[in-house]
């Protein structure tokens, strides 16, 4: 398990950067069988991760997920049931 960030989270970037998974998904959805499509991941999941770094530990909403095959498993892991 990932150690919990101790540096208190800043709420407003995390939200600017849900905001911002939630148009790359909108955006991967309406291209996901264009070339830049792979493009459009790697940028998703770079913000994901970053999120999850900076201590963001919650469900996304719908709106902002992309299928569970293509979400980061660092996501994925942090509601894997044990």
């Amino acid at each position: 398990m990932m150690p919990t960030n101790t540096i208190p989270v800043d709420e407003r970037l995390l939200k600017t950067m849900e905001l911002k998974l939630s148009d790359l998904a909108a955006l991967w959805r309406g291209n996901k069988n264009a070339p830049h499509a792979e493009t459009i991941v790697r940028q998703y999941h770079a913000i994901l991760r970053c999120m999850i770094e900076l201590g963001f530990h919650e469900p996304l909403d719908a709106d902002s997920e992309l299928p569970n095959r293509l979400m980061p498993t660092e996501y994925l892991d942090l509601f894997e049931q044990q």
